[in-house]
């Protein structure tokens, strides 16, 4: 499916665990000891509704590499408007940053990650409208402010919706303007749904123009990313893009226009179970687990548990529980049976003293294995 860029205005850390160590591995090639990579670049975001652990379950992947998943609070919070993408025809993405290194924990090798998504609260990941189907969408970039929008601001009212702001996607055409010195200039103006709400400074307008002229000459018009934030009193907006020197070669080759129609909001979009199991899935006896990814769903109190809780329940007693009640009923019959012989000895000492020695050398062999079984009974309780 052909990517969906969501609106990169926010941050978000996902979940990256132990649990996700080969994928993880694989996006860099393999990491060293105490040498921190970084990774940038595009992640999917992808709902899982028959993940076996938790149906609810948003995982985010770099090519066919599942390096972790959303916390599960905000996969409820994203997952009807990454369904709205998918249930469109589209693959939701978003610019990651992805950092990992190799410790040493407790006498083995682990992943330390960390993964911070570029993604907006998830009632503003979507433009109040969409750019026209033959226009080249800028890069995402620091906010400029758009000027003399008081002079639109019945419009740029009845544009704004019901929170107080709104993203919305902008055009921007050249004019020739006169100013007050009589002097004309090429100034760019700011247009919404092909109608004038503003423009932009003169400095800024020089930046741009010629990133507009070359997408007019391939027919397309130039668009970006824009915020719409007013009140009953008063309306600003502003627009997001890149900076000339920050947009990349490709996209003066391409000209992409990847914000495209969305089926309408609201409503329940189904997605397709997508659920592709991480190398730690495929073992039943993991050692990690998933810190934030609960085993999930209604009744699962009363499922009975995992194998490796199952596990975790039988050690709890402690290693050789029963082996060692057994030692130490030995060691007390042995300790028993070396008193007795000693008293034997001393009796027949004066009597018969071959029986008497025969006695104390038993005596000391059963005490010594007597010693012997207590030690090893202290050793398999420390274990």
């Amino acid at each position: 499916m052909t990517d969906y860029a969501l609106n990169d205005r926010g941050s978000l850390e996902i979940v990256t665990e132990n649990f996700y160590d080969t994928e993880i591995m694989r996006v860099f090639g393999g990491l060293s000891f105490g040498k921190l990579r970084t990774w940038t670049g595009n992640a999917a975001l992808v709902p899982e509704p028959d993940n076996p652990f938790d149906p609810h379950t948003v995982s985010v992947r770099i090519g066919p590499n599942k390096i972790g998943h959303l916390a599960q609070h905000d996969a409820q919070r994203y997952w009807p408007y990454l369904a709205r993408v998918i249930a469109s025809g589209y693959t939701p993405v978003a610019p990651l940053k992805l950092e990992a290194t190799v410790l040493r924990q407790d006498g083995q090798a682990e992943v330390d990650a960390t993964a911070r998504l570029s993604i907006a609260a998830p009632d503003l990941l979507f433009p109040l409208n969409t750019p026209p189907a033959q226009a080249a969408v800028l890069p995402q970039g620091p906010s400029i402010k758009v000027l003399d929008e008081q002079e639109f601001t019945e419009y740029l009212h009845s544009v704004t919706p019901p929170s107080g702001e709104g993203r919305v996607m902008l055009t921007l055409e050249t004019n020739k303007v006169r100013n007050h010195h009589g002097q004309t200039l090429d100034i760019v103006d700011v247009l919404y749904e092909r109608r004038q709400v503003g423009r932009l400074s003169t400095q800024m307008s020089q930046q741009f123009i010629p990133i507009i002229d070359h997408a007019f000459q391939q027919e397309k018009l130039t668009a970006v990313w824009g915020t719409i934030r007013g009140s009953a009193f008063e309306v600003s907006m502003t627009l997001q893009a890149a900076r000339p020197e920050d947009i990349p070669a490709e996209w003066f080759e391409q000209l992409p226009n990847d914000v495209p129609e969305l089926l309408p909001p609201g409503g329940s979009h189904s997605v397709p179970d997508a659920y592709v199991p991480a190398e730690a899935d495929r073992s039943r006896n993991a050692k990690k687990w998933r810190k934030g990814l609960a085993v999930s769903a209604a009744g699962s109190a009363e499922r009975a548990p995992h194998d490796d809780e199952v596990t975790a329940q039988r050690s709890s007693a402690g290693p050789g529980t029963g082996v060692l009640g057994r030692v130490h009923v030995a060691v007390w019959a042995l300790l028993a049976m070396t008193v007795l012989l000693g008293g034997v000895g001393v009796v027949f000492l004066g009597i018969e003293p071959l029986v008497s020695a025969l006695c104390f050398i038993v005596a000391v062999a059963t005490g010594f294995m007597s010693f012997y079984l207590a030690r090893m009974s202290t050793g398999v309780a420390r274990r």
